[in-house]
């Protein structure tokens, strides 16, 4: 039986009717003007999760989504639910597994503070898009949640204190000062 759906798949491949991606993972060729078409980031997102409550993109492909960096990103990385190991590799595309209900303010949260654990790093990153990020994310803040995600993702209390100035300072009610000490100054990236 598994010799006999071989030789189909191996016939299939050879018609090229569907193009092997990977060990166990084929997909469906899409042709321009006769030409293959390379199979597409979102494309490979798609073999693991197609909702966005099952995961969010984090890191360098983040930043270029949110028009932070114009640095494209060589590997894009993922937060899921929807793997059944810690990680998997798919092509340029690494999930990282997470136990979340990938809910917006979850999402925003993650999202958020991925943006200012790596704000540093950013490559001449651009205040005016951070600022509308921060806009549209502070919104769903909330410290319940917030302290859910922190419990497992473990944030330096340096981004913490990150967050909780800029909280602060767009008027956002907060409790982030308990994961903080008092006798610690925490330096602040220049973020305005």
């Amino acid at each position: 039986m598994q010799s006999t759906y071989s030789k189909i798949i191996n016939r299939i491949q050879k018609d090229e009717s569907i193009i092997k991606f990977q060990k166990g993972i084929f997909y469906l060729p899409k042709y321009r003007d006769g030409k293959r078409v390379n199979i597409r980031q979102y494309q490979i997102k798609s073999f693991v999760f197609s909702n966005n409550n099952d995961g969010t993109l984090v890191g360098d492909g983040l930043y270029y989504r949110l028009k932070l960096s114009k640095v494209i990103a060589k590997e894009y990385l993922y937060y899921t639910n929807r793997i059944d190991e810690l990680s998997k590799k798919i092509g340029n595309e690494r999930f990282l597994f997470l136990p979340f209900d990938f809910d917006p303010t979850t999402t925003s949260i993650i999202q958020l503070m991925d943006v200012l654990c790596g704000f540093h790093k950013i490559t001449n990153i651009d205040l005016n898009q951070f600022h509308q990020f921060l806009d549209s994310s502070v919104k769903l803040y909330d410290d319940i949640a917030f302290y859910e995600i922190h419990k497992i993702m473990k944030y330096p209390k340096h981004v913490i204190a990150f967050l909780k100035t800029i909280l602060d300072d767009l008027g956002i009610d907060n409790v982030l000062e308990r994961y903080l000490s008092t006798r610690s100054i925490y330096k602040i990236p220049d973020w305005k």
